[in-house]
């Protein structure tokens, strides 16, 4: 059993090996929609040089225990697949969402478990300068630590 607190920092490859997802993208989940979702694992970077905003055109933000998280998709218009949808179900299959920030390449801190409140619709520019609409999800922080078991499934603990 281990323990993620807030604060602590991981390596990608760490995340990938400990969640059995990805080492790639902002929102990866382990599972698939058709089978069923176990778990999803959200990169957000909140401090951007301007260089890293055209490569990451997403404008997520956070408010106290709140985080405004940017759908993916980074040309024209955001559509409701793959991630996007995982996020979206998640309000109502109540898989756990796990989140870290990038703060250097290659080194990431643990926020906590967050829950998807709602979906919402924003203007934001893509990575080609273009106004589009992105998906602008609300999630709500539920724990500031989490107890993974043997197999990487986080369960919240008690503490916030």
């Amino acid at each position: 059993m281990m323990l993620l607190k807030c604060g602590d920092v991981l390596s990608n490859l760490e995340i990938s090996r400990i969640f059995g997802v990805c080492a790639q993208r902002g929102m990866r989940y382990n599972g698939s929609l058709n089978e069923g979702i176990r778990h999803v694992v959200l990169i957000t970077v909140l401090h951007k040089t301007p260089e890293e905003s055209l490569r990451n055109p997403y404008n997520d933000r956070l408010e106290g225990d709140i985080l405004l998280y940017t759908g993916e998709g980074r040309v024209g218009d955001q559509k409701m697949v793959r991630g996007n949808l995982v996020l979206k179900r998640q309000m109502l299959e109540g898989y756990p969402v796990v989140v870290f920030e990038k703060k250097t390449p290659g080194r990431y801190m643990f926020l906590g478990q967050y829950n998807v409140l709602s979906v919402g619709r924003e203007i934001q520019p893509d990575i080609k300068g273009q106004k589009r609409k992105v998906f602008l999800y609300k999630l709500k922080r539920v724990s500031a630590t989490v107890s993974l078991n043997a197999g990487g499934k986080p369960s919240a603990s008690k503490s916030k």
